[in-house]
């Protein structure tokens, strides 16, 4: 423990802190189990977090360290059955830890257990849900550690402004219940998040919790409205709720750890004038060295000058580089309490007037109104309860052939059926986890809709994992092998490269994959130059490639690829969907003319057509008008 670290005020803090640590006879390690909204979120990703990626910095390090286990994507059953009873793997085969969860876990730790949030829409059921963790629970108590059960944090889907909709359903309820019956700690963080949510209003909740992300406001990231996980202010918010909870639990041990935690330090934020603000940064606490984001959003018809420290001195630079927006102000929290200021044309900073001295009183529940609060601009409504989004046809802005600068473990590249553009498609091995890899660039980090176009000539769904850096479950029904189909699923995408896996989840294989393309403007093979995305191409240019391939895979690459007086050309004609519109065998020239495409689909729109001979083939763009 470094000398002088406390303030007078804590002398008795840092005594019992001192018994802690020698109670527990060495460091103690706090193991964070859970998912996306658990588990730490590479830099490009950024401001996404999850809960437990800043969740360290609340504890001295000299008495307990957190280790966040969390895994994108998991229900109870796969986090179980991938990581806590096992080493884990990547996609990649690489190993995620050194050693399986529970093998880690020592005498002496704590294993806190927040899952259920991917549970209801993989369909788990109760009864395999209270195993999963009831086993985790058990196993942690045989090696001398103690578990403490949270339930998931409330999605910011509301339904009123005084109603967040239950979007985990029963999940909650089962995490509540294993904890009465196996007699454990339990935080209820489903309904103080509910409640904070309701208390800060959907507004605040959606643009300073939750991933909606307005354009502008970081380099790493796009437009996104994504009311399920967190952003670094939400993720902090929530991960300092669970600490209040320590503080006050009825259990002797959940109460013991809460001596491991560092003094904590206001940061008051005001607004001058006063209503200039549609919302700023809610006041809060925060340990020495966490990172604090400070926020606004103005008021139609006011003009933001800057933030002003509690010294009445604006302030300038960042100390996350990724921050672009002027309203957004970054910095790390030190040892003293302070202010800060958004000041707008008319109003003033105001200085701090405090001691700077640490919090000594905290909450022990969480009130569902706040004065002066919620934050509800004029306009702004709630959206519908939703379990998830219903997907349709997109354009595909950034296509790719599946059968392109592919990596496979267990697969081929074939041509032995009808109707897939480009030179073949990817047929995996029939066996569970065989997987087609794709390194790719991605211009932002936001969340888009990728579609996948596939034929399944087998006589059941086929399920697929679509992995970057989360797992998305994707099933393909029944179409026949000479038919190709779209699905579609909504990922996250990183700023910069990213591996997309497409892995198969049945000892069938996965079904064959013809093409993929994002909603996503500019994304690209990793290495290649990215387009201009805002070029303006003409609606009537015909884009021809004139790549000829053998099935061998051998590129015979060819300026001018004359199919004149070429009977029988196999041409189709797919939608930007990937559906297939229309297909004729024809007489043909160098390419289709605008005429031939009229006689063959009735709708106006962009199409991709697919003229095969042989070896020989051309892909052309057309705009039928």
């Amino acid at each position: 423990m470094r000398k002088g670290f406390f303030s007078k005020i804590w002398q008795g803090v840092v005594v019992a802190s001192m018994v802690f640590a020698t109670a527990a006879n060495a460091v103690v390690t706090i193991y964070l189990v859970g998912d996306s909204t658990m588990q730490d979120w590479a830099s490009g990703y950024y401001p996404k977090q999850g809960m437990g990626q800043d969740f360290g910095y609340f504890f001295d390090s000299g008495l307990a360290r957190v280790f966040n286990a969390g895994r994108g994507g998991t229900t109870s059953v796969s986090y179980y059955d991938g990581f806590w009873s096992v080493r884990g793997t990547d996609r990649n085969g690489k190993y995620v830890f050194d050693k399986a969860i529970r093998d880690m876990v020592q005498t002496g730790d704590y294993v806190m257990i927040m899952i259920g949030a991917n549970d209801n829409g993989y369909k788990t059921g109760e009864e395999n849900f209270k195993t999963k963790v009831t086993a985790m629970v058990k196993e942690t108590q045989q090696k001398g550690a103690y578990p403490i059960l949270i339930s998931p944090i409330r999605r910011s889907n509301f339904t009123s402004v005084d109603s967040v909709y239950e979007g985990y359903h029963a999940y909650p309820i089962y995490m509540r219940e294993l904890a009465g019956s196996l007699k454990v700690p339990f935080i209820d963080l489903d309904t103080l998040s509910r409640n904070y949510l309701l208390s800060l209003g959907q507004y605040y909740s959606n643009h300073y919790l939750n991933m909606f992300i307005d354009e502008g406001e970081y380099s790493t990231s796009g437009v996104q409205t994504d009311n399920q996980h967190l952003q670094q202010m939400g993720a902090n918010a929530f991960g300092r709720i669970v600490t209040e909870q320590l503080r006050f639990h009825s259990d002797a041990k959940v109460k013991e750890l809460s001596k491991a935690l560092k003094p904590m330090y206001q940061v008051d934020v005001k607004v001058s004038p006063e209503g200039a603000a549609t919302a700023a940064t809610a006041s809060g606490y925060y340990p020495e060295g966490m990172m604090v984001t400070l926020k606004t959003t103005p008021k139609a018809g006011y003009t933001f000058v800057g933030w002003y420290d509690g010294n009445a001195n604006k302030v300038s630079g960042n100390a996350r580089s990724e921050v672009k927006s002027p309203y957004i102000y970054t910095f790390k929290m030190g040892n003293k309490s302070t202010q800060y200021t958004a000041v707008y044309a008319g109003g003033s900073a105001q200085k701090y007037t405090g001691n700077g001295g640490a919090v000594t009183q905290f909450s022990v529940d969480v009130p569902r109104k706040l004065n002066g609060l919620p934050f509800q601009p004029e306009g702004y409504t709630s959206q519908p309860a939703e379990d998830e989004k219903v997907l349709g046809p997109i354009e595909f802005n950034s296509l790719f052939q599946a059968e392109d600068s592919v990596t496979m473990n267990e697969g081929f590249i074939e041509a032995n059926h009808l109707g897939f553009t480009g030179t073949g498609f990817v047929n995996l091995a029939n066996n569970n986890q065989s997987f087609a890899s794709y390194d790719l660039d991605f211009p932002e980090a936001a969340t888009t809709t990728l579609a996948i176009v596939y034929a399944n000539g087998g006589k059941t769904d086929r399920l697929i994992n679509v992995y970057l850096d989360h797992d998305y479950y994707v099933s393909c029904p029944p179409n026949g092998w000479d038919t190709w189909d779209t699905v579609y699923t909504e990922i996250m995408t990183p700023k910069g490269e990213g591996t997309l896996q497409i892995i198969s989840m049945t000892s069938d294989g996965a079904p064959n994959i013809d093409m993929f393309g994002f909603e996503m403007k500019g994304v690209v093979y990793k290495g290649a130059t990215r387009p201009d995305t805002n070029k303006v191409v003409p609606a009537d240019t015909t884009v021809k490639d004139t790549t000829a391939k053998d099935t061998s895979g051998t590129d015979a690459l060819t300026k001018n690829i004359n199919l004149s007086g070429m009977e029988n050309a196999d041409v189709s004609i797919f939608n930007m969907q990937g559906q297939l519109i229309a297909r004729r065998q024809m007489m043909i020239g160098s390419g289709l003319s605008n005429q031939e495409l009229n006689q063959m689909v009735k709708s106006n729109g962009l199409y991709h057509v697919v003229i095969r001979k042989g070896l020989q083939m051309i892909r052309q763009t057309m705009v039928r008008k």
